[in-house]
């Protein structure tokens, strides 16, 4: 298995990169996004320098993807290599659970935000050059890129609550 350095340093990265993406899909779907939303087309600067400037969709799936791979590592650690014993306690199937649920929330993002926040940014920029107001049916492909992003943005952000709520109270069950 692993020396103690090693686990020191999986657990630096999984907990650090956790943070940052727990707490930026925590910020955005219920923060930001929402504002946007309510702002309405004046708030498509701000977006465009968030996603595709700033590109905080793309370090979110990053650091989902460190946590995700660290998590593994750590399981596969504690548990000897993937053996029954561990997987099968409380504490090995609280770990496994949020394990999960954090991995669902991770194809989530790629397989539906990330592409719905691309067509979404996509489409704001063309209205943004075009110079005039969005047309009736670039309108409503915004309220449907939205709404998706949204509903999306939600179920990730209660996937992720949940997995962080199992990861921090396994080892005490």
């Amino acid at each position: 298995m692993f020396s103690s350095g090693i686990v020191v340093v999986l657990r630096l990265f999984h907990i650090g990169a956790g943070v940052f993406w727990v707490g930026g899909v925590l910020m955005f779907a219920r923060f930001i996004f929402p504002a946007v939303q309510a702002v309405g087309p004046a708030a498509g600067p701000f977006m465009d320098q968030l996603t595709r400037v700033r590109q905080l969709p793309r370090a979110l799936l990053g650091a989902g993807f460190v946590t995700s791979l660290s998590g593994l590592l750590l399981y596969w650690h504690d548990s000897a290599g993937f053996q029954g014993a561990f997987m099968s306690s409380v504490p090995g199937m609280a770990f496994g659970t949020g394990g999960l649920l954090a991995i669902v929330a991770l194809v989530i993002g790629l397989v539906v935000n990330a592409p719905t926040a691309k067509r979404l940014g996509a489409l704001a920029a063309a209205v943004q050059t075009q110079g005039a107001p969005p047309s009736p049916e670039q309108s409503a492909q915004m309220q449907q890129l939205q709404a998706r992003l949204g509903a999306a943005g939600r179920i990730v952000m209660v996937l992720l609550v949940l997995a962080t709520a199992a990861m921090a109270t396994a080892r005490y069950l």
